[in-house]
């Protein structure tokens, strides 16, 4: 039986992902991005309770 799937590394072109101030400028604004959407969900739900 073959595989269905075929693992491949990662690519041979010796192309790199972007400057590491670009990748980290990334990660920092979806963690932050991320942060603020759940502490906005959550108040919002907190506020729920308190109505009535």
């Amino acid at each position: 039986m073959t595989d269905l799937i075929e693992p491949e590394g990662p690519d041979e072109t010796g192309g790199s992902a972007g400057p590491l101030w670009k990748r980290l400028a990334w990660f920092w604004g979806i963690a932050i991005a991320s942060v603020t959407l759940v502490a906005a969900t959550a108040y919002i739900l907190r506020g729920f309770l308190f109505m009535g």
